[in-house]
């Protein structure tokens, strides 16, 4: 009966994913929500939420009732397409949290300015930004290039009045919006 089934991967907005039974179609979202909906259901539960859920897709319930697909059968074909279509992720794409990404930023400029094994200079590091004259000499560049440079549009201060190439930003600003279309 699986084979009534199949799994039809998208390519893009306009051509999503979508599961099809026999010729009818329903996209592979719905199906998405179903299955979540019907975690931990069995028997006359199952059937209702299963019907409830493709109620606005009432061929596709003809066609699972032509086939002699019980909703059981289905969510089991459903829910084995799906977990073989998942998209695999790479280790490499996955991305650092903020603390890894502040971490690897200042040890560069620790490693610069201090010497000894590692603990050493984390250790010279941290005693040093204790210190309050330290705060004080951030908080008095920080402020000078607030009001040398000024902020960004996201909000944060530039430290540097390095302008971005206008015929990119335009390009990526136009990229964005056809996005939202």
């Amino acid at each position: 009966m699986a084979e009534r089934i199949i799994f039809v991967k998208g390519n893009g907005k306009a051509n999503r994913a979508a599961y099809l039974v026999g010729v009818e179609k329903v996209p592979a979202a719905v199906i998405t929500r179903l299955l979540t909906g019907l975690i931990d259901l069995s028997g006359s539960k199952m059937d209702r939420a299963f019907y409830q859920g493709l109620a606005k897709y009432p061929r596709v319930l003809d066609a699972l009732d032509a086939y002699g697909i019980s909703p059981a059968m289905a969510v089991g074909s459903f829910k084995k397409l799906q977990e073989d279509n998942q998209p695999v992720r790479k280790v490499g794409e996955q991305r650092a949290s903020k603390v890894v990404r502040a971490a690897e930023l200042f040890s560069k400029g620790i490693c610069k300015r201090f010497k000894g094994t590692p603990e050493q200079l984390v250790d010279a590091f941290l005693e040093m930004v204790a210190k309050p004259e330290f705060k004080k000499e951030a908080v008095d560049c920080i402020s000078a290039f607030k009001k040398s440079y000024g902020e960004s549009k996201l909000g944060f201060i530039k430290t540097s009045n390095r302008q971005g190439n206008p015929a990119a930003q335009k390009a990526l600003a136009e990229a964005r919006a056809s996005k939202k279309k």
